[in-house]
């Protein structure tokens, strides 16, 4: 009798194509290319069925999620990342499209304070205490920016009171995302006359933001089914830098307490991050060695990790569409 060879007597295991995933925040105007590309069937069209788009608690708490198999994707900031991976090296995740192509990080100030450059923060009270994402890397920006003499006063206090204390002039500034610190001021009622943003990537610290991530053990797995919800992101992501107000719609559908007049604003921040002079010319997701070796670094020195993950094990473009896919309209 014939027996046939192993290669042949093997089944293929077929990909998991229901996934679930999980967003870094509660839904805001941010998540507008997820929730986009769900209502045009893109995640159909592409072969996959997304179970949940649902809010996240945070970038540790996704990036357990994920890790530990409670959802197969994530939106997670590199930086938060990168920091994860080296901390836990037996569950690594793995960036496989990249949105926010510069940081969110920054320090918003009252104009008032007279805050226009990091060294400018010495001695002034901010907003963001251990833990907070800014608090933990402004090492990062103040070294960049040839300031690191300089001693910010932290005001330890939940997120929540940072747009309150900014207003009533208890601090001078909070740290955190600009398209999460700037709108939660406007909804106090001040307006952008009354602020100063210190960005990171303005002052030489840029690095990437927020990423679509999975882990490695699911790509490998699931090959087609991560090229097919990287097409979708990658696709809603387009139609919203296109057409902003149609992926508001569609959260103020999902949400009709939805302030539209703040999302917008909020929107609009995460699409500045989104369509870098570096997207316009090279198009979506693609990365410069230079700028991701950046911000393994400077993570991993701000954090004083004793791991430092490679850059391959951070970021592939193994799976995402054709570069002319990824391009955006000059108009």
């Amino acid at each position: 009798m014939l027996i046939a060879p192993a290669s042949f007597t093997r089944r293929a295991v077929a990909e998991t194509k229901s996934v679930k995933i999980m967003m870094d925040w509660i839904i805001q105007g941010t998540h507008a290319p997820y929730f986009l590309a769900q209502q045009k069937g893109y995640f159909k069209d592409a072969g996959v069925v997304v179970d949940a788009l649902d809010a996240g608690k945070g970038a540790t708490n996704v990036a357990v999620s994920v890790a530990g198999g409670a959802y197969q994707f994530g939106w997670v900031d590199m930086p938060s990342m990168v920091r994860f991976n080296a901390m836990n090296p037996s569950s690594p995740l793995l960036a496989v499209y990249i949105s926010f192509d510069d940081s969110p990080l920054a320090v918003v100030t009252r104009k008032d304070a007279g805050i226009r450059k990091p060294a400018d923060l010495d001695g002034k009270k901010i907003a963001g205490g251990p833990g907070t994402a800014v608090h933990d890397t402004v090492s990062i920006l103040l070294k960049a920016a040839k300031a690191e003499n300089v001693k910010i006063e932290w005001i330890n206090v939940q997120p929540q009171l940072f747009g309150p204390m900014l207003k009533r002039g208890e601090v001078a500034g909070t740290g955190g995302f600009t398209n999460s610190n700037i709108p939660a001021a406007l909804e106090l009622g001040m307006t952008m006359d009354d602020l100063s943003v210190l960005k990171y990537s303005e002052f030489g610290a840029n690095m990437y933001g927020l990423a679509l991530v999975t882990t490695k053990k699911f790509a490998d797995e699931n090959p087609e089914t991560v090229k097919g919800v990287v097409a979708a992101l990658n696709r809603g992501t387009k139609d919203t830098v296109a057409d902003p107000d149609a992926g508001l719609a569609v959260l103020k559908a999902r949400d009709p307490m939805m302030k539209l007049d703040i999302e917008k604003v909020r929107l609009g921040l995460a699409l500045e991050l989104t369509k870098t002079a570096a997207v316009m010319k090279n198009g979506l997701s693609v990365v410069d060695p230079a700028k991701l070796q950046f911000t393994i670094d400077a993570i991993c020195e701000a954090y004083s990790l004793a791991t430092k993950p490679a850059p391959g094990d951070v970021y592939t473009e193994k799976f995402l569409p054709p570069l002319a896919e990824r391009m955006l309209s000059k108009t």
